[in-house]
């Protein structure tokens, strides 16, 4: 079906750069509507949340419509461009820790793949209902945490980004690849992405 004139304003309102795929758009109205047994007309608020969360979790690629992010010509070294007042939605293709040294991390992502292999899950905030660990092999090691950086791409175009400042809802070994995030700033040193990048996993919500 078309695209309903009010989702279609709404999107465009709140996530407008990159454009997001008419095609896609109208497929994921229609897949709402069968799946969740709901209509924008009569219940708004409920449609729009699972189009969001759809958003969320698609692969840009797939769901917005080249060179209406970032200037998909960009990719010569020292170039530049800034998102202006117009927020840019972003996806995470990677996370790597820089202020510590790779010998460390590779420690603890060792610690971290052994306690997998003996069935014990990764700490987070809101375990407590997960019990408590045994005390022989202590809690599952977290990442240190100094400065990030990141891959980030619109879904055609990738860039390199480091933290400015901590950014406590983006952590390494628990922030799925394909975290949406949306910000304003001036985009350095821009590189294409491959036609076929890796798949994206869950993107749980935007910042």
């Amino acid at each position: 079906m078309p695209v309903p004139e009010r989702v279609a304003k709404w999107v465009s309102q709140n996530y407008p750069r990159p454009v997001i795929d008419a095609e896609w758009l109208s497929d994921c109205c229609d897949w709402v509507s069968s799946t969740y047994n709901t209509s924008p007309s009569t219940h708004f608020h409920d449609f729009i949340t699972h189009v969001e969360a759809q958003l969320l979790q698609s692969n840009l690629e797939d769901s917005t419509v080249p060179g209406t992010g970032l200037n998909a010509e960009l990719g010569q070294p020292r170039q530049k461009e800034t998102t202006g007042s117009v927020p840019l939605l972003v996806e995470i293709r990677s996370i790597t820790e820089i202020a510590h040294s790779a010998f460390s991390l590779l420690n603890i992502h060792q610690t971290r793949l052994d306690r997998a292999d003996l069935g014990l899950a990764v700490e987070t905030q809101d375990r407590q209902e997960q019990g408590q660990q045994d005390e022989d092999q202590g809690p599952i090691p977290r990442f240190p945490r100094g400065m990030l950086r990141f891959e980030l791409s619109d879904g055609h175009t990738l860039f390199q980004a480091i933290e400015y400042r901590s950014i406590p809802e983006l952590v390494l070994g628990e922030t799925p690849l394909g975290f949406k995030v949306c910000f304003f700033c001036t985009v350095y040193r821009l590189f294409r992405v491959p036609r076929h990048p890796y798949p994206v996993t869950h993107a749980p919500r935007c910042l």
